[in-house]
């Protein structure tokens, strides 16, 4: 199914919003601030499409978190 992602927040492990500190407001200078939205697709069985459809239909709004399968992974960065 395809979906939009909206970005809402930056939490701690507290999940305590950290958008007005001096980390949050860093992390917010690039996409990943309030309102940027991504598109993204997510597999569900029918029967979950359904439901989620329904659920938007009728101005429900999920909301979720995004998280890596392995967070303690090393990135790269291009450049």
């Amino acid at each position: 199914m395809q979906v939009l992602l909206v970005f809402a927040d930056w939490r701690d492990k507290s999940h305590q919003s950290v958008y007005q500190t001096e980390k949050g407001i860093d992390l917010s200078m690039g996409d990943f601030h309030s309102g940027t939205t991504f598109k993204a697709e997510i597999v569900l069985d029918a029967d979950a499409e359904n439901d989620l459809r329904d659920a938007l239909r009728d101005d429900f709004i999920p909301v979720f978190y995004v998280t890596s399968p392995n967070p303690k992974e090393p990135t790269t960065h291009a450049g």
